[in-house]
This record gives C-alpha cells, sequence and structure tokens, in this order.
C-alpha cells in the first residue's frame, strides 16, 4: 500500500522531450518501489466523490471562507484487474448477488450503499461480492486523494527541497505528514488565509505574509515536536524569500481544476495494460491531448464503455463506492473511535471487513503499484490499524469457539 509521490516535476513541462524525460524518472520511481509496471492485464475502473474540482470560495456573509467541497471526501478512482479474455456472466453474478432477474445493471448507490461504511459492511450482498472477485482470482486496485493533503503539500515543496529534509536527517513522507497534522482543527482558518492570499497563486509580495500568517497558526518553539520546528523554521525563511515555485503560476483559488491527471496514470504506469473506464464525458474530451506518450510512442491503451455493457466495470463501481466510504470513516475518526467501533461490529461487519482486507493484501502482494495513497501517512496507519483490529478480533473469535 504505497503513498504516491507527488509529481510536480510534471507540472511545467510542455513538449515531448520533457514528457519523455518525466516518463523515464516515473518508471525509474516505480521500479525502484517494487511495481511491476509491465504486466499485461486489464484495469477497470469508477470513481467516487468526483466533485470535479478543489477551491476555495467566500461564503455568502462575505466573512467566512469555505472549501467548496469537504476536504476529508477523498477523490478515489478505483476497480478490479483481470486477466485477458476473463468475461464473466452478468446473470450469473446477479443471482449470486441476490438483486432482482430484471435488474439492468448493477450499482452501488441502488443495491449496496447502506449509511456510511459500517453500513455499508453490514450488508450479506457485500460478502458475496468480495468472495466472488477473491473467487474469480481478481485483483482489485485503487488512488485515493485526500483534498487537503493534496493542497497543502504544495507549501512544504515550496519551501524546503527533499535533500534539505534528507540532511537534517527526516523522512520526506514524514514531513508532510507532520504538516497536515499541524493544520488538523485549523481549517476554518487556513481556508480564510487562503483565500486572502489567492492560494495556490500566492503573489510574490504577498508571500512574507502567507507565510507568517501560517506561522501564527502554530503554538510556541518551545512546545512544537523536532520536525515541527524544522517546519516552521522553513516557513520563517520562507518569509524572507521572493519565490515559492510550486506556488505561482496556478489559477487563483483553484487548488484541483480537475482529476484528469489520476485518469491518466494509470495508462502512463501500466503501458502494456488495456485499461476500461466508465464513460466520463469531460475526462473524453479532453483525452486528445492528454494522452500518455511513453519513449516516443503515443499509448493507445485507454477505452471508456456505457457501464451497462461492461461487467466488471459495474463491479468496478462498487469497489469505488465502498471504498470512498472507508475513506471518509478513515479521516473523520482517531484510533480509540475505530478500536470503539470494531468492539461493537457485528459478525457480517466483521466478515466483510476482514474480506476487504484479505483483497486488499492479495493485491498488494501481487504488485504494489495497485493500492495508491496521496494522504499523510497518518491516514494510512489509520487505515491499516482498523484492518489489523478487525483480523485480530477475528482470530480471538474463531479460537473461542473452539471446544476445549
Amino acid at each position: 500500500m504505497k503513498k504516491c509521490r507527488h509529481w510536480k516535476e510534471g507540472k511545467h513541462m510542455n513538449n515531448q522531450s520533457d514528457e519523455k524525460q518525466l516518463h523515464e524518472m516515473e518508471q525509474e520511481w516505480y521500479a525502484m518501489q517494487g511495481f511491476k509496471t509491465d504486466i499485461k492485464c486489464y484495469f477497470y475502473y469508477d470513481e467516487s466523490n468526483n466533485h470535479r474540482k478543489f477551491w476555495v470560495r467566500s461564503c455568502e456573509n462575505q466573512l467566512d471562507k469555505k472549501f467548496n467541497v469537504d476536504p476529508y471526501l477523498d477523490f478515489v478512482l478505483a476497480g478490479v484487474v483481470a486477466k485477458p479474455r476473463f468475461e464473466p456472466s452478468f446473470e450469473e453474478l446477479v443471482h449470486l448477488l441476490k438483486l432482482q432477474k430484471n435488474v439492468k445493471e448493477i450499482k452501488f448507490k441502488t443495491q449496496f450503499a447502506n449509511g456510511d461504511f459500517l453500513g455499508c459492511m453490514d450488508k450479506n450482498r457485500i460478502g458475496y461480492l468480495f468472495q466472488w472477485i477473491n473467487d474469480q482470482n481478481l485483483f482489485i486496485h485503487y488512488k485515493h486523494v485526500n483534498h487537503l493533503y493534496y493542497a497543502i503539500v504544495e507549501i512544504i515543496d515550496s519551501i524546503m527541497s527533499p535533500d534539505e529534509i534528507e540532511e537534517m536527517d527526516f523522512d520526506y513522507f514524514s514531513i508532510k505528514n507532520t504538516f497536515y497534522e499541524m493544520l488538523q482543527g485549523k481549517e476554518k482558518a487556513l481556508q480564510n488565509i487562503m483565500f486572502q492570499y489567492e492560494f495556490p497563486n500566492i503573489k510574490k509580495d504577498k508571500i512574507k505574509d502567507f507565510t507568517l500568517e501560517l506561522l501564527n497558526l502554530f503554538p510556541m518553539r518551545r512546545e512544537q515536536s523536532m520536525e515541527e520546528k524544522f517546519i516552521t523554521g522553513m516557513l520563517g525563511r520562507a518569509s524572507q524569500s521572493d519565490e515559492l515555485v510550486f506556488l505561482e503560476g496556478n489559477t487563483d483559488y483553484v487548488m484541483q481544476e480537475n482529476y484528469e491527471e489520476f485518469y491518466y496514470d494509470g495508462p502512463r504506469k501500466y503501458y502494456n495494460a488495456m485499461h476500461i473506464y466508465d464513460e466520463e464525458t469531460k475526462i473524453q474530451s479532453g483525452e486528445k491531448e492528454a494522452r500518455s506518450v511513453y519513449k516516443d510512442v503515443q499509448l493507445e491503451n485507454m477505452k471508456y464503455v456505457n457501464s451497462e455493457t461492461n461487467v466488471l466495470v459495474q463491479v468496478s463501481d462498487v469497489v469505488a463506492g465502498i471504498l470512498g466510504k472507508l475513506m471518509i470513516y478513515i479521516n473523520n475518526k482517531d484510533n480509540n473511535a475505530i478500536r470503539k467501533d470494531v468492539e461493537n461490529l457485528t459478525e457480517q461487519q466483521l466478515d466483510n471487513i476482514n474480506m476487504l482486507r484479505i483483497l486488499r493484501e492479495k493485491s498488494n502482494k501481487y504488485n504494489k503499484g495497485f493500492l495508491m495513497s496521496i494522504t499523510a501517512t497518518s491516514v494510512t496507519n489509520r487505515m491499516n490499524f482498523l484492518f489489523d483490529l478487525c483480523k485480530a478480533r477475528a482470530e480471538y473469535n474463531q479460537k473461542s469457539s473452539i471446544p476445549k
């Protein structure tokens, strides 16, 4: 379950030579992480929590500023991975899931959704689908994006370099996680600062004020950890600078113009695989210009289909919906709350969460690049904490049921 590096090098690349260089850098990094990028298979995709754009705006009272959406509703692009020529029967799957015979399509919202994540995990049908995915030797894949994390890491990458982080014996992702945690509970003030300084397009004459306003959000240095002191020290240094490299030349207020880059990540990464998406008109309209190029060869490994005609795209809709619910749950719970929830799970909830855990572990074992998280390490740690607790409780229940 890898944290995806933010490929900012690609932001300012504007010709084919630069594109080729970016691909070579990406492939080198993937190889270092142990990703198998030359596999020949079929990826099926659908999405959850696609709000089209992420920006900060003024409220009706003109006093408060707000993000257009809850920053903790992660964008999720997910689905299943199959070997070539696998074509499951729609009728057989409908029968297995105990759906009405006249149903035209398998859909998360109408047949699987049941409130929040734990509510969904209380449905038998979820377990039937998870078991079917496992029995058919399919894998799951996903990429989820925490909006707040994705926005604020631009600040870190603008005030320090990876080499400077390494020289101080800190970890690159740990520093970003610490900054994310430093801003927890300060969202209202952060939104006002972002709007005031037209984030992520900070003008040169506003850099000092912007960085000092951020510094005012944090406690005195004597109350800070070593990583926090390093971050605030770098913010102080940046207040004397006339450049925030990744926070200039952008659109005022808009932190995510669209999600196209995530749709094209799969075909760029797995260039020998076919990538099949549910119809997404806005993405399709820009495909001709944005289609990936690798080693000067235009990739033709993307296809959009009407989900009614493809069973595995329908299955991907359910997978994406469940993972969207999971990330909302994880983003809004701490470890104590998760522990309490696990103690009170029904047998059905426990079985389904453990089946999801098995699918994650199986997929990650096959290819470490299948499960990608663009979020703070504390968030992925909480997700792993949930699955570890559920595994432990299931094992305890099993031992307790054995006659002595």
